[in-house]
């Protein structure tokens, strides 16, 4: 069975492997001289003399950008690989052929998941390392790998994406029996969930920090963090929202500075809700299990759709 799995699937094991070997070159080579320029401009004396003028990363753009798309893996695998791998086995009663091979449904079954997803962890782990690594760099300058596509892309959430789209895969192609639905299927609900998990869940993994500004202060949140919201508060302790009206008292003001100074007095501050970076790990690990959790349960559904269907 194992020798059969091989042979299915050994060109496009050796297309993947061609490609991340690809992807490796470029993010060691990008990664390694973005580092050095990093060192070096955070080396400089105070006239800048080794010419840094704020725009670190400049000519990156393209692998930016790749790196970046590595956020659409799970995606790509879940519709592509996990949603076939079933579907199209029984469309063309493929599998019919194999258990006539002395090979039983339930072997036939689990060597076939246990490929898909030992193959999914696999890659996405490479994958997910290689971004990670890469941006080392960034995240450093930046401060934002808690922030969305970061934060999907990098560590261990992006391993668990991938597990669930594949499992998701597997428990539409179980149930659809044709490879089309199967994928339509896995991509409106992956896009679905990860949407419903990033927009309403993770925000509340833990309970957010609040913190105040003085108007006259610099009001940019701890670098590493994650901002949920940022609001000017009056003296009466409202959120104001867009143009306020100001004071009689302040404007006189002279200029900005000596305007907020003045509405300040009057209890007019900043307010920004976040996560601090501390929280960074437990939100990793807890999206990771909630989604291998996901995927648990969908592996379950296409085990015992399968077997009870073609009994």
């Amino acid at each position: 069975m194992t020798w059969l799995l091989w042979r299915q699937h050994r060109s496009q094991a050796l297309v993947t492997g061609i490609a991340i070997a690809l992807f490796a070159v470029a993010v060691w080579l990008t990664g390694v001289h973005m580092g050095n320029i990093l060192y070096a401009a955070r080396n400089c004396d105070a006239t800048h003399t080794c010419g840094f003028n704020g725009n670190l990363f400049s000519g990156y753009g393209a692998i930016i950008d790749l790196v970046h798309l590595s956020i659409v893996v799970p995606l790509l695998l879940g519709a592509f690989f996990g949603a076939s791998l079933i579907a199209r086995e029984t469309e063309h009663a493929t599998n019919v052929l194999v258990w006539t091979q002395s090979v039983t449904r339930r072997r036939w079954l689990f060597s076939k998941v246990a490929t898909a997803i030992g193959a999914t962890i696999v890659l996405s782990a490479a994958i997910s390392a290689l971004v990670t690594w890469w941006s080392g760099t960034p995240n450093s300058f930046y401060g934002n790998r808690f922030e969305g596509a970061q934060f999907d892309s990098q560590n261990i959430a992006p391993i668990a994406f991938a597990v669930f789209a594949v499992a998701l895969g597997l428990a539409a192609g179980s149930i659809l029996r044709r490879p089309l639905p199967a994928l339509a299927t896995t991509v409106f609900a992956y896009a679905g969930v990860r949407l419903l998990v990033s927009v309403y869940l993770r925000p509340h993994y833990e309970k957010a920090v609040s913190r105040v500004y003085a108007l006259t202060a610099n009001a940019n949140p701890p670098s590493g963090s994650w901002t949920l919201s940022q609001h000017l508060v009056t003296g009466a302790g409202k959120s104001a929202d867009g143009p306020i009206a100001i004071p009689d008292t302040c404007r006189v003001a002279a200029d900005r500075t000596t305007s907020d100074t003045c509405l300040g007095k009057l209890g007019y501050h900043f307010v920004i809700r976040l996560h601090p970076a501390s929280q960074y790990w437990r939100f990793q690990w807890m999206e990771a299990g909630l989604f291998l959790v996901l995927a648990a349960a969908l592996v379950a559904v296409a085990l015992v759709h399968t077997l009870r269907h073609d009994a």
